[in-house]
Order: structure tokens, then sequence, then C-alpha cells
């Protein structure tokens, strides 16, 4: 991991550009030598240090059925934040994962746009400005970047241009880190399912019952011990007989 370096408030659009693009190259280089990938969370932390007036930096995930969240954070602001969002159905990093590419708040306190967030951010968090930017992901996935600062109109040009920059590079991280959790969802389910699946055929044999009275049986045991059902169906697997609790037909 790449140690920060200062950033110059002053410093030109420009050099923020230049200082950007080494970040980029620098982290992409450490964080793909041994083969591991880069993650969200590496590029929050780019961002923060290449973002002239960001003080924190997080990635606000909406996907379909699922409550929002926060895909990465430089610390706990952003989560916190998010949360507040998420609790109010309003605020800037929700309007930005799936509305203009760029929303600014100079003021967020008294940001009309957020009459409930606005002051409950300032109250808990000391933060004033924020910058967020949509990040494209594919599919029903949105995402948005945010960066935030306890200063009024903290955000210019420089900062705009400098995120923007970094913003097809963070999707296209992000997307591969959901790809990445999505097939180890999928693997773990295929998993449960073939386990499931054995523990039946354990049960059709041992008790000579069919399909579904076997999955019955492991379904009541899975219940009355409150414990999932593929650990229960593990039980049978390994030792060929339910674990203690109701084994009985009916």
């Amino acid at each position: 991991m790449m140690q920060d370096q200062p950033k110059d408030p002053d410093e030109p659009g420009g050099e923020a550009v230049v200082d950007l693009t080494t970040h980029l190259e620098r982290i992409a280089a450490a964080m793909t030598a041994g083969g591991r990938p880069i993650t969200p969370d590496a590029v929050v932390e780019t961002a923060r240090v290449a973002v002239p007036h960001a003080e924190h930096v997080g990635i606000t995930l909406l996907r379909p059925k699922r409550r929002p969240r926060s895909a990465a954070s430089t610390d706990e602001v952003p989560v916190q934040l998010d949360d507040l969002q998420f609790d109010l159905d309003e605020g800037p990093c929700l309007d930005a994962a799936t509305g203009p590419p760029v929303i600014v708040a100079g003021d967020v306190g008294s940001d009309e746009r957020w009459p409930l967030y606005g002051p409950r951010c300032v109250e808990t968090s000391g933060i004033r400005s924020m910058l967020c930017l949509r990040m494209p992901l594919g599919g029903e996935d949105y995402a948005g970047m945010n960066f935030y600062s306890s200063q009024i109109d903290a955000f210019g040009d420089e900062d705009i241009t400098a995120g923007s920059l970094l913003i097809p590079f963070a999707a296209l991280v992000q997307q591969a880190d959901l790809h990445h959790g999505d097939v180890d969802n999928l693997s773990t389910a295929l998993d449960s399912s073939r386990m499931i699946g054995t523990a039946i055929g354990i049960l059709m044999t041992t008790h000579r019952v069919r399909e579904d009275e076997a999955f019955a049986m492991l379904r009541r045991t899975s219940m009355t011990l409150n414990r999932k059902l593929r650990d229960v169906a593990a039980d049978v697997t390994y030792s060929g007989n339910l674990p203690e609790g109701p084994s009985s037909r009916g």
C-alpha cells in the first residue's frame, strides 16, 4: 500500500491531474504485483490523496432488492453519513448514484435539496461540503464516489477534474469486486445445494422415504435445532444420521 503524500490546497488543476495519474500508476503496480486484485478500498484511499480538498472518501452502492451500503470508505465518516442517508431516504450520495454525473454541495447544512439530511450531516459529522460523482456500473447496479470536507465551498473545478478522471478506473474496480463476490456467493450456494442433495439421498436410503419426505425431515430438524439447513445436511453426510432432534417421518 502506498503512503499518503501531502496535498497542497492551492495546487492548480493541471498538477492535480498529473498527481492523480502518478497515484493510479503506483497503486496499480503495487496492488497487482503478486497477483492481488485492486480493491475499492485502495481506490478511495488514492482518491483521498489525489483529489485536492477531499478529507474523506467513500463509495455508495445500490443493488436491486438490497439495502444500499457503503462499498468502500477511507474511514468511518462516509459510512456514518451513508447510513444517515439510507435511514432518511435522501442525500447527495443517493442522488449521484442514480442521477446527475456530478453533484456539488457547497454547504450541505443549508442546501434545500436535502432538508432532512443536511442539518443532521453537519450536526453529527461536521461535514459541510460534498462532491458526489456517479460511477457507471453495469446492469441494475448503481454507485457513486463521494468526497467530504469540513470546509464550506471546499470543492472546485480542480477537484471535479481529478475525481472525474478517477471514476472510470473506480467503476472497473468496483464491478470486478462485485463480480468476484457474486461468484463466491454462487459457489457457496452450489456447495450448499450439493450438500443438501447428498443428505437427502442418505435419508432416503436409511429411512426408506421419498425425496420430499427426506427433505421435510431435514427442514424440521433445522427449525427445531435452530441451525442452518446446510449445517444439518453436513451432519447427515458425515454421520449418516440426523443430529439430535426429531427423526421420525411424521
